[in-house]
């Protein structure tokens, strides 16, 4: 038993740790590591791919366009919705 107490209190621990660290980003502008790093669920593939239909579609215009990105799903969008922002680059 109390091995398990440790272990869920290590855990929640790390995972309280892990959203504290989280920044907003401009998605619009940050690269593989940063998005990895800042938002929740999303690794290393996710966020090439999130660079991916950047380059190939453009900038984001809204968030749910995240939406159409191979791998992100509802409960990722609104599990970090209030960590994207989206700026554009200035023509």
């Amino acid at each position: 038993m109390r091995i398990s107490t440790a272990l869920i209190l290590s855990l929640s621990l790390c995972v309280g740790s892990m959203s504290i660290h989280a920044e907003a980003i401009n998605i619009n502008h940050a690269n593989v590591a940063e998005l990895a790093e800042n938002l929740q669920q999303v690794g290393m593939v996710k966020a090439q791919a999130i660079i991916d239909y950047r380059e190939e579609h453009g900038e984001y215009l809204e968030v749910e366009q995240l939406l159409e990105v191979q791998g992100i799903g509802v409960s990722t969008l609104e599990l970090n919705k209030h960590l994207i922002i989206l700026e554009l680059d200035e023509e």
